[in-house]
């Protein structure tokens, strides 16, 4: 790719990061910041080290859950967004290609994800650390958080796509069921074989294949909260799995939107 083509995209880049810190996005870190400390002083009363555990248990499901909702409502507006404003007519006039706009967008709400989580992230590891100072802070908690992160960007990849051609409504719907089948389809797949009806099965074995199994990424979380540090192998095919279905959204969304016609 050249210096040439990296430009638009990263004025887009910018300019969604922008808008989006604009849009109050970042009040979700006090948000967060509310919920650990009163966590905190509720979970005082626990033996130490065992309230620790807890406390880092929430504060990452907790990182998780707010990073998803940021995504999927920021995520789902961002094609939408320029249509409604109008502003999609003037950038299609600019030298700019339809998959460098839809790049530059998701790069944009990537690097604003990227502030909050690591925001929360420290935040989290600084209350640990004040709680109990003789607590030595577990270095994986980083990692966890990193993995956090990466089912994010998965999260505003499927918005992004789903904003290319559905009202910011539906893209919410849409986003969230993918986002729960991807955390609970060997539940679901488990729940279909139970069933007396071959349709009912296939289709649950179909969602299955199709969704990406974001409970490993939940599980290994909680391997790395609890010292237990993963193989290299796992991590790296976990992440160019998750990273192959990125591509794949953000290619369908450049289709769709070079298809869109804008006058």
């Amino acid at each position: 790719m050249s210096m040439k083509a990296l430009y638009p995209m990263v004025a887009i880049a910018r300019n969604t990061f922008r808008e989006t810190v604009r849009d109050r996005v970042l009040y979700a870190f006090v948000v967060f910041a509310f919920i650990l400390t009163l966590a905190g002083i509720l979970l005082g009363s626990i033996s130490v080290g065992q309230d620790l555990r807890i406390l880092e248990d929430l504060g990452l499901a907790t990182i998780a859950f707010i990073g998803g909702i940021i995504g999927i409502f920021v995520g789902t507006s961002l094609v939408h967004k320029e249509v409604e404003r109008r502003t999609i007519y003037l950038i299609v006039t600019k030298p700019l290609s339809r998959w460098q706009f839809v790049t530059g967008k998701y790069i944009g709400l990537a690097l604003c994800l990227l502030v909050v989580s690591a925001a929360m992230g420290g935040f989290l590891l600084g209350v640990v650390a004040l709680l109990n100072p003789d607590h030595a802070v577990n270095p994986l908690m980083v990692e966890a958080v990193a993995l956090i992160y990466l089912e994010l960007l998965f999260v505003i990849a499927v918005a992004t796509f789903f904003s290319t051609f559905a009202t910011p409504l539906m893209s919410v719907v849409f986003t969230l069921s993918v986002w729960f089948i991807g955390h609970f389809a060997l539940s679901l797949r488990a729940l279909g074989r139970l069933s007396s009806d071959a349709a009912t099965s296939r289709f649950f074995d179909f969602l299955y294949w199709l969704m990406p199994d974001l409970a490993s990424i939940t599980k290994i979380r909680g391997d790395l909260m609890y010292g237990r540090q993963p193989e290299m192998e796992l991590l790296v095919f976990l992440c160019s799995y998750v990273c192959a279905y990125i591509v794949l959204l953000l290619s369908m969304a450049t289709v769709i939107t070079e298809r869109r016609e804008f006058p």
